[in-house]
């Protein structure tokens, strides 16, 4: 029998770190160690995520009292794990990253999609790209991971088949996208707010999202290619 993998989560209170309280308490092989909300510290989790009530009896701490772990999830905000990253480091023998930080194996490629440059471009070459079906040997070792953007994956797993084979051409291939308001995360805006946005269909950032620099990335197989990718 395995022995129980003691798990952490920073920035446990968005949808994100919710999603993954709910799977890891299911887990017959993770423990929760600490779940983490400068916001809720002190707070039961369930404040945030009342759909976990008679499940955990956790409270939110605050970032500054991680103990170490086996396993560290971060669901920071895009930018912010970076800079955290060297006490990460020595917190858990590995850590996934949810954010973007490090999704992109090259610093002038973030910097061209995010609009700013990477902080720690020393970091991009130790995370693997976290889609399993392309990078699974290299996952199963690697100690850390970043988890791929949610269209980047919808269209990857879609697309790489067919550009494998050689059966589509990248500059031939238009990428439609239609994502609900959760992708806004939990802190509403006027674009992404469910009731300004449910039963409508309007353009999110018809060019130059920034998934599309993963999916450069992932299906150019070395060489720069183009993607005609658009979100509503």
């Amino acid at each position: 029998m395995n022995a129980p993998v003691t798990v952490s989560i920073v920035g446990a209170s968005g949808y994100a770190g919710g999603e993954l309280l709910r799977l890891l308490l299911a887990h017959p092989h993770a423990t929760i160690a600490q779940a983490t909300s400068e916001r809720l510290f002190g707070r039961s989790v369930t404040k945030a995520h009342p759909n976990l009530r008679k499940k955990t009896t956790l409270a939110f701490t605050r970032l500054g009292d991680l103990e170490p772990c086996d396993l560290l999830f971060t669901c920071l905000p895009h930018g912010d794990t970076m800079e955290h990253m060297p006490r990460f480091r020595d917190l858990a023998p590995r850590v996934i990253d949810l954010s973007a930080d490090f999704r992109l194996n090259d610093p002038a490629a973030y910097e061209r999609w995010y609009g700013r440059p990477h902080t720690h471009p020393e970091w991009l070459g130790e995370f693997v790209y976290g889609i399993p079906e392309l990078h699974r040997t290299e996952m199963k070792d690697a100690r850390y991971v970043s988890s791929a953007g949610c269209n980047a994956t919808a269209t990857i797993l879609g697309l790489y088949p067919l550009f494998r084979a050689g059966v589509a051409r990248p500059d031939a291939t238009v990428v439609e996208v239609k994502v609900g308001s959760s992708e806004g995360g939990n802190r509403s805006t006027d674009a992404s707010h469910h009731p300004e946005r449910a039963g409508c269909v309007r353009s999110f950032m018809p060019v130059r999202h920034r998934h599309a620099a993963e999916m450069i990335q992932e299906l150019g197989f070395g060489r720069e290619i183009e993607i005609h990718f658009s979100a509503t």
